[in-house]
């Protein structure tokens, strides 16, 4: 058995604490025993817990000890595969606060995602800087996404999920989706194919979210304060980058095998998408 999947193993099951399997997993990279490269693959593993609707908790324990060790790699390390693993914890820390709120968990997401976009452009990685601007906009985007006639009774929900100790950190909705879209504008300028149909896809849901959440109290509250906003998302909705228009570009490019996802912009271009995106490399 590998010894940090042993490491792991261990943190499941009681034997380690999981702040010393974090020092113990970071020892490793530090040591060499484990490799950017390696962890790369390790994270893709971490990915593919997450997405079984009954392991995301397994795969964030996996994740942490993940995260640890591409911070101790030694500087030895190639710039880019350290990008690819702080690209990858952004990923994995989108799929886990989905299912609870955790505002710590969200905000090393971020950390993790600038860093990762920081060193894609001091690379001059186009690709990896889109990717990694598509994944900070999907963590700002699918935890706030709801259901446009229940979305404060959804939010709600989701809030009581952690403890409530466990939210600070959090952004405001609003904020949040507005972050997102700055993101996804980003990253669709930098990739192309399939890339650019999920990116326009997530694009789609983070105007319609902002609309449904303008629907709610807090949302008519805070564009009485803030008009500009309110005008410039109207604006939006008529021009070339409405939601409709980026449905149609997203079918034209995400491909037919993938069924869910194109079904997902279906329910966009209905009005009733509520995410979450479709998460793609």
């Amino acid at each position: 058995m590998h010894p940090l999947e042993q490491l792991a193993l261990d943190v499941a099951e009681g034997r380690t604490a999981p702040a010393d399997g974090e020092r113990a997993a970071a020892a490793l990279a530090a040591s060499g025993a484990l490799g950017a490269a390696e962890l790369v693959n390790w994270f893709r593993t971490a990915e593919w817990l997450a997405h079984q609707e009954d392991l995301w908790e397994r795969a964030l324990l996996l994740g942490r000890l993940l995260a640890a060790a591409a911070e101790a790699l030694p500087g030895t390390a190639a710039p880019g595969e350290v990008a690819r693993c702080r690209s990858a914890w952004t990923e994995l820390v989108h799929l886990c606060v989905i299912h609870r709120p955790d505002g710590e968990l969200f905000a090393s997401g971020v950390r993790a995602g600038r860093a990762a976009l920081d060193a894609a452009r001091a690379l001059g990685d186009d690709e990896l800087a889109g990717q990694v601007l598509y994944r900070l906009g999907t963590l700002h985007l699918d935890p706030f996404s709801r259901a446009g006639e229940l979305w404060a009774e959804e939010h709600r929900l989701w809030l009581s999920l952690g403890p409530r100790d466990s939210l600070a950190g959090l952004p405001a909705p609003r904020d949040a989706l507005r972050t997102a879209e700055r993101y996804l504008r980003e990253a669709a300028e930098l990739r192309a194919g399939p890339g650019l149909g999920y990116t326009c896809k997530a694009l789609a849901q983070a105007l319609q979210q902002q609309r449904f959440l303008a629907g709610t109290d807090a949302g008519r509250d805070s564009e009485a304060a803030d008009p500009e906003a309110a005008d410039s998302e109207a604006a939006d909705s008529e021009g070339a980058d409405s939601v409709a228009a980026l449905c149609e570009r997203a079918l034209a490019l995400i491909p037919a095998e993938d069924v869910e996802a194109r079904a997902g912009v279906e329910a966009l271009r209905t009005g009733s998408g509520r995410g979450p995106a479709a998460a793609r490399p």
